[in-house]
């Protein structure tokens, strides 16, 4: 095997050890912490860079831990698409991780520094897992390892953040039990976890009521992981509570990281005259609709990004959505995939990216104003943009990126979506795609009121005290994620292809 091809299980086992390392090193000085989640997730994303360069040039990664083939043993499988989610995850944990080593030190005592960092690591070493791993069973295990070290994160504050965490924790333990559920009941009539294997045995049993039971089960406890409407409510108060760079992570990877795995297990095990393409439209316009109804009333910052997850949550489930709608309408979907539903999958996966990226340099930038002038009420923020120029600034191209416009990142993801939507009108017609064209449109050019009202008050209002820029590893983070927002607009072809080669992984046509 070639070294890289050892890469899938290094990622995983290399952030479990650096977790342990954090919490023992922590003991003797505090410092170190930040300085080893900082270096460990840097190795793994160099890692993941190698994966992908990989599994686009010569192919895809199959692991079989212990040695042991598939299905009776564990298999780590490496695609375009994983390598790709793999690659936005530990960029984003990278610049989360630069930004909490001066962020933590105003949102959390001191005495909770190495609990962080340890639980941090933890939850880098959940999603890693939850990408690379070719198992069901097993991503139901870092499921549960991420979750478990996001509710800790959210409630770290103390006091009403644990209620949040709380809810969070009720919430997420409803889905993990529905997604197990859904796990027992596949492994009930075909005696195999390995997704692979599964997809080869299902075939004959779709019209089994069992099966047909474990894809329900599955959606609910999946959907709940993504803060899907209506499946959201535990995302509203967990944002708000948590520290900045959990914010950032829970809302530009984790709920998408949740998307990942419905996607691959959908798209993998099902077949699409279960006609799970209208349910995500369905469940992704009313997450836009309803997303954008309360976000455009939030006064607090953070609970006003919040909303706008679910806003973005539901514009990526639309695109999934629209590519499983297409491909039920076609007899042979893998003979000859419509290109209207392989723009819509690579849409939504670019909005991965282009959301990620964006909504984590809000969240942060949140955070450095909070640490400024201490409120997170956008009535007091007028004119902030004075004072902490890079940050208002930075924010300002992030907030633009989510609304779409041009030339930045999230520009491109939209129109991929919204322009699939169309040729799917064209070629497949039909009342259904009418009307989520409709919708879409609305709710992208509704999102803009509030995204440019935030601008506004950043840039052009007075009101907030004076005030100072933060530290520069809060600054770096904020000024890394704009210029990616930025260059990823002016030249996005690199993107989109790697966008497209996942969807074609997932959507069986490549």
């Amino acid at each position: 095997m070639l070294i890289v091809e050892h890469f899938p299980v290094l990622v995983v086992a290399i952030s479990l050890l650096s977790a342990f390392s954090i919490l023992i090193a922590g003991w003797r000085n505090k410092k170190s912490c930040a300085f080893i989640s900082i270096a460990t997730i840097l190795l793994q994303l160099i890692m993941a860079f190698f994966i992908l360069n990989h599994v686009l040039t010569i192919g895809t990664i199959n692991y079989w831990l212990g040695g042991w083939a598939p299905p009776w043993g564990i298999e780590y499988l490496v695609d375009a698409l994983n390598a790709y989610v793999l690659v936005i995850i530990l960029f984003l944990g990278l610049l989360c991780a630069i930004h909490s080593k001066s962020s933590i030190e105003h949102e959390l005592p001191p005495y909770k520094v190495v609990s962080f960092y340890t639980v941090y690591q933890l939850f880098i070493t959940g999603l890693c897992g939850v990408t690379v791993t070719g198992d069901i069973f097993n991503m139901y295990v870092f499921i549960e390892i991420l979750s478990l070290a996001a509710y800790a994160l959210v409630g770290s504050k103390g006091g009403i953040a644990l209620r949040a965490g709380f809810t969070y924790l009720v919430m997420g333990s409803i889905g993990a039990c529905f997604f197990l559920i859904g796990i027992g009941f596949l492994y009930a009539v075909t005696g195999s976890l390995n997704i692979h294997d599964l997809s080869l045995l299902l075939p004959p049993l779709y019209g089994n009521k069992v099966v047909q039971a474990a894809f329900i089960f599955i959606i609910v406890g999946l959907g709940i992981k993504m803060a899907i409407f209506p499946l959201h409510t535990w995302l509203p108060d967990a944002h708000p509570a948590a520290p900045s760079p959990i914010s950032a992570m829970l809302s530009g990877i984790m709920i998408m990281v949740g998307f990942y795995a419905l996607i691959r297990v959908l798209f993998t095990l099902f077949p699409f005259y279960y006609n799970y393409g209208l349910i995500l439209l369905i469940l992704g316009l009313l997450s836009m609709t309803v997303g954008n109804l309360f976000a455009y009333f939030q006064n607090d910052l953070k609970r006003l990004l919040a909303y706008s997850s679910i806003v973005n949550m539901g514009i990526v489930a639309t695109g999934a959505g629209v590519a499983a709608y297409i491909l039920s309408t076609v007899a042979e979907p893998q003979e000859a995939l419509p290109e209207a539903a392989s723009l819509a999958m690579a849409g939504a996966l670019l909005h991965i990216f282009s959301h990620g990226a964006g909504k984590a340099m809000v969240f942060l930038g949140s955070g450095n104003i909070h640490a400024g002038i201490h409120t997170r009420d956008l009535a007091k923020m007028g004119g902030i943009g004075r004072d902490m120029p890079y940050t208002s600034y930075s924010m300002s191209v992030g907030l633009l990126s989510l609304l779409g416009l041009p030339p930045l990142l999230g520009f491109w993801s939209k129109f991929l979506i919204i322009m699939s939507v169309a040729k799917a009108i064209q070629s497949v017609g039909g009342v259904v795609l009418v009307i989520t064209f409709i919708l879409l449109l609305f709710n992208v050019i509704y999102a803009a009121a509030y995204y440019l009202k935030v601008t506004k008050v950043l840039m052009i209002e007075s009101g907030a005290v004076r005030t100072h820029e933060v530290a520069f590893p809060m600054v770096f983070s904020v000024v890394a994620f704009a210029l990616l927002c930025l260059i990823g607009g002016l030249f996005p072809l690199p993107f989109i292809r790697v966008a497209v080669r996942a969807s074609l992984v997932i959507l069986g046509g490549g």
